[in-house]
C-alpha cells in the first residue's frame, strides 16, 4: 500500500510539474504574439496568423485563434503593401565609423586600468574629435601628462583620465582600435521608386567585438564571387568575393540590426516582387535567390521550417534549410557572404538569409522581408 502511494505522490507531482510547464510555455507563446499586425486589402486576413494561430474579426477588433480557442487581441493597420525589385547578388562593403572602436586592450595598460573595454567607441582624445587610428594617435601626444578620453558604450558617454605610457616612439595608451569596416555581402532589394537599397540582414560587426559598426560614411561596390569555401559541420563556409572599389554603386546610410540600407546609383534591374507582411509567411517550401559564382543570381529550393516567435523583430525571425541538391552540393548549405540573399514564396518576397547554424550548415536563420522594409519606410 506504502509503495502505491508514493508511486501515486510521484505521478502526481510529474503531472502537475507538465501542467505548470504548459501553462509557462503557453503563456510565453502568447506573449509574443504581435499586438499590432499591418495588413493590406489584398492580404485577406482570415489567411493570416503565427505559428499555428489564425486571425479572425471580433466585435471588439481583432484576436489571435488556436483552433476555436481566441488567446489574444490584436489591432490591424492598413498598409500599402511595398514592392521592390530583388537582387540576390554579391555587392562590396566599405564602412567608415562614427568614432574609433577598440578591438583589444593590452595587459596592464593605462586604457585598461582606467576601465576602458574592448567594443567602446572612443570619440575624443585631449578634446580632439577623432575619426581614425591616426587621429588617436596624435591626439595622445598633446599632453605627456595626462589624457582625456570619451567614450560611447551601450549609448552612454563615458569620461576617462589617465597618463599615458612613454614608448620609444611616443605616448602609448595599450589599446588596438579599428575605424573602418569591410567585406562582401549580398544586396537584397531596390525599392525602385525611391532608389533606396537593402542588404545583409544584419547589421556590419566588427570582426574581433561582434559590436555593431556606428557608421560615419560608408558605400556598396560591384563585386563577383571567385570561389567557394564549402561548410560542414562545425565550421562555417565562405563565399570568396573580389571588390571592385572603384565601381560604386549606392551610399551606405543605415547599418541597423536589419541590415544596411542607403541610396542606390546602379542600374536597376531584375524581376520586382511584392513583399509579403510577417503573418503571410508560413512553414514549407519557398526559394532563395543566391549567387555562388560570378555575379548571376539563381534561384534554389529551402524549407521554411519554423516562425520564431521569440525574434518577431530580428534578423532570426525564421529557420530555415537549404534542400536543393546543387546548392548543397557546391556550399554545404549556408555560408557567410550569403546573408542578404532574398527568400521567395508565393510569388512574394518574405525575408532574407541572415545567418548559419554552424553545426548544421543546411539550416539556418533568415529575417522577415517587412523587418527591412520597416527600416526605410517608417
Amino acid at each position: 500500500m506504502e509503495i502505491k502511494n508514493i508511486y501515486s505522490k510521484i505521478f502526481s507531482g510529474a503531472f502537475a510539474a507538465l501542467l505548470l510547464c504548459a501553462a509557462v510555455s503557453f503563456g510565453i507563446y502568447r506573449e509574443a504574439l504581435p499586438c499590432v499586425i499591418n495588413s493590406s486589402p489584398d492580404s485577406p486576413l482570415y489567411e493570416c496568423g503565427f505559428s499555428g494561430t489564425t486571425l479572425r474579426e471580433t466585435p471588439d477588433g481583432y484576436a489571435y485563434y488556436l483552433a476555436d480557442i481566441p488567446i489574444k487581441t490584436a489591432q490591424v493597420v492598413e498598409k500599402q503593401r511595398q514592392s521592390v525589385v530583388l537582387y540576390g547578388t554579391p555587392f562590396g562593403i566599405k564602412i567608415k565609423s562614427d568614432g574609433v572602436m577598440v578591438v583589444k586592450t593590452a595587459e596592464q595598460s593605462p586604457a585598461r586600468s582606467a576601465g576602458i573595454k574592448e567594443g567602446d567607441v572612443i570619440k575624443t582624445v585631449n578634446g580632439e574629435t577623432v575619426r581614425t587610428n591616426s587621429d588617436i594617435s596624435r591626439a595622445v601626444q598633446l599632453n605627456a601628462e595626462e589624457t582625456c578620453v570619451i567614450i560611447e558604450r551601450a549609448e552612454r558617454e563615458m569620461n576617462f583620465t589617465f597618463s599615458p605610457k612613454r614608448e620609444e616612439d611616443g605616448l602609448k595608451m595599450g589599446i588596438f582600435v579599428r575605424d573602418s569596416a569591410a567585406g562582401v555581402g549580398t544586396l537584397t532589394f531596390v525599392e525602385p521608386q525611391s532608389c533606396t537599397f537593402g542588404g545583409l540582414g544584419h547589421s556590419v560587426s566588427d570582426v574581433s567585438t561582434g559590436e555593431t559598426v556606428p557608421l560615419l560614411s560608408g558605400e556598396i561596390t560591384k563585386a563577383e564571387i571567385y570561389n567557394v569555401v564549402k561548410g560542414t559541420s562545425g565550421t562555417a563556409g565562405e563565399l570568396c568575393g573580389l571588390i571592385f572599389p572603384e565601381s560604386e554603386t549606392g551610399k551606405i546610410n543605415l547599418n541597423t540590426e536589419a541590415g544596411i540600407f542607403g541610396e542606390f546609383c546602379g542600374e536597376i534591374s531584375g524581376e520586382t516582387y511584392p513583399a509579403a507582411f510577417r503573418q503571410e509567411v508560413k512553414t514549407g517550401p519557398a526559394k532563395v535567390l543566391t549567387t555562388i559564382d560570378g555575379s548571376c543570381a539563381k534561384q534554389y529550393e529551402i524549407e521554411i521550417e519554423r516562425i520564431n516567435l521569440l525574434d518577431l523583430d530580428g534578423p532570426k525571425s525564421m529557420i530555415i534549410r537549404i534542400t536543393d541538391p546543387e546548392l548543397l552540393e557546391q556550399t554545404g548549405g549556408i555560408v557567410r557572404g550569403m546573408s542578404g540573399s532574398p527568400i521567395i514564396q508565393d510569388g512574394r518576397f518574405v525575408g532574407a538569409v541572415t545567418h548559419v547554424l554552424v553545426n548544421d550548415p543546411t539550416r539556418g536563420y533568415a529575417i522577415f522581408a517587412e523587418n527591412m522594409l520597416s527600416e526605410i519606410f517608417e
